[in-house]
């Protein structure tokens, strides 16, 4: 996912340029696969810098921790103040950065973003509400209650009295 800003290398601070993002399947990386991409991005210069701000929508597959069924989350993802350096500046993050012709991945930026949008307790929506017994009942569990009773063992010296 690669856009082409050479206008605003050389273009006035404060000059825009807007890109779509309209991708099929995506892979990230052997553990992040998106079945789409979709959004808007508007790219400003700034005096050392291009700005991103937008955003973009995809689903994920995600494992409920509370039935261990998976399914697709969708997601839409605000993108606020990402930096990319002009070429030739000093930068900490070395995947953000103007190539010398103009050019930007924001590849890393959506797998960032991504990555910090997962739950990291995911439920899916129809679990999302229900108490542990209600959970069990539609999970298949025959008796819920026996599942829900706290039987605790006696100690030996208290058994006694």
């Amino acid at each position: 996912m690669r856009y082409r800003l050479h206008k605003l290398l050389y273009g006035p601070v404060g000059s825009t340029q807007q890109e779509t993002l309209a991708e099929g399947p995506t892979t990230f990386d052997e553990t992040l696969q998106v079945p789409f991409l979709r959004g808007a991005f508007t790219f400003t210069r700034l005096r050392e810098s291009i700005m991103m701000r937008g955003y973009f929508e995809t689903s994920v597959q995600l494992q409920c921790v509370r039935s261990l069924e998976t399914f697709e989350m969708p997601l839409r993802i605000e993108i606020e103040d990402v930096m990319f350096a002009l070429p030739h500046l000093p930068t900490d993050e070395p995947d953000r950065v103007v190539s010398d012709d103009g050019w930007v991945d924001v590849s890393e930026v959506l797998r960032e973003e991504i990555i910090m949008a997962i739950p990291i307790n995911p439920i899916h929506p129809r679990f999302a509400d229900a108490d542990s017994a209600t959970l069990l009942s539609e999970l298949g569990a025959e008796e819920a209650s026996d599942w829900l009773s706290i039987r605790l063992a006696q100690h030996p010296d208290q058994a006694e009295r």
